[in-house]
């Protein structure tokens, strides 16, 4: 293929670091209070099929769910503090952990998307119900299949090849504990979407 000279070359370190995901919830004005914590860019999910796209009603998306420890506000939850302990010992370092965060959705089930620049060809979409065996599911355990599913997807990330390497999920790179669980967001219809910040203290 020809060079088209009127299109000049968009180089990496000229992408935005925008997401479209915290961009649907009010971004503290100050941003992170830790100077290590930054946002991770991610485009929200669009269907392949523009029928779909076209057809679906936009203006039903739900309101996010936040994840933050006691005391904070928009700072988010480490995943592997998530991870790691149970829902009851989540409970004691998360905000509102007992707060049935999606009953008044009234949905039974959401399909969790990651989205992770470089990686979107690695297809992520897994069911999350919402019914516990003992009523409405938590804030305490929808943050905990969250951080369980990132840490699936980041074991299978590691072995596939991204398409760029800012946010690259390796060795010297982005690790699972370096991941920060922000908020959940409606993207569409029923497929939500993880605000993640990355943090490599």
């Amino acid at each position: 293929m020809a060079h088209n000279s009127i299109h000049v070359p968009v180089l990496s370190s000229q992408y935005s670091t925008y997401s479209s995901l915290s961009g649907a919830v009010s971004q503290p004005s100050q941003g992170f209070q830790s100077p290590f914590r930054r946002w991770l860019p991610q485009t929200a999910y669009v269907p392949a099929s523009k029928w779909r796209a076209a057809t679906a009603t936009s203006n039903l998306h739900l309101a996010p769910v936040s994840f933050d420890l006691i005391g904070y506000a928009k700072q988010g939850v480490l995943m592997r503090d998530l991870s790691t302990r149970s829902v009851p010992a989540i409970g004691q370092l998360l905000a509102g952990a007992t707060d049935a965060v999606m009953a008044s959705t009234g949905l039974k089930q959401i399909t969790l998307r990651i989205m992770w620049p470089g990686y979107t060809h690695v297809d992520w979409a897994r069911v999350i119900e919402l019914n516990a065996p003992t009523g409405p599911i938590t804030r305490a355990h929808l943050a905990l299949l969250i951080a369980q599913n990132f840490s699936r997807f980041v074991e299978l990330a590691r072995s596939q090849s991204p398409t760029a390497g800012e946010y690259i999920i390796a060795p010297g790179g982005i690790q699972y504990e370096h991941l920060v669980l922000v908020g959940l967001h409606n993207v569409f219809e029923d497929v939500w979407q993880a605000d993640v910040a990355i943090d490599r203290r």
